[in-house]
């Protein structure tokens, strides 16, 4: 879809899911080359932006991008996401390593994986945990 003015609003993509936006402009320093500024939001939300010179180097990076998207893990607890990984075990790393607890969603292109991790007490050996052990 292109469109004639801004492709955003207050500063904001306001492209939708599933839908390319484009537009062009002249920069200052290049005023005899049109350049194009383009969007696309991914069905699952996450915005790509770019700018080149021609429209098919735009979508060419969006292809790129897409295809590395689709190789990574996204891992989550509960409805928050926390990162994205190129592997199953840095996933599951960065899982073990943090402090939360809850049910943790790991997913991948045909790949899905869930586990509960419960809240860990002494791990973490804060002053607050030696008080609490030794007067208890």
């Amino acid at each position: 879809m292109k469109t004639n003015d801004s492709i955003n609003d207050n500063g904001c993509s306001a492209c939708e899911q599933g839908n390319e936006n484009y537009t062009t402009f002249r920069p200052a320093h290049h005023q005899n080359q049109t350049f194009y500024q383009y969007d696309y939001r991914h069905t699952d939300g996450e915005l790509f932006s770019t700018t080149a010179p021609t429209l098919g180097e735009c979508r060419s990076r969006r292809d790129k991008w897409l295809a590395k998207k689709d190789k990574m893990y996204k891992l989550f607890i509960g409805f928050r996401k926390l990162g994205e990984f190129d592997s199953i075990l840095e996933a599951k790393q960065f899982a073990d390593s943090s402090n939360f607890s809850g049910v943790f969603t790991l997913l991948g292109n045909n790949y899905s994986d869930k586990w509960y991790v419960s809240k860990k007490y002494w791990d973490n050996e804060s002053d607050d945990n030696r008080y609490y052990r030794s007067e208890h």
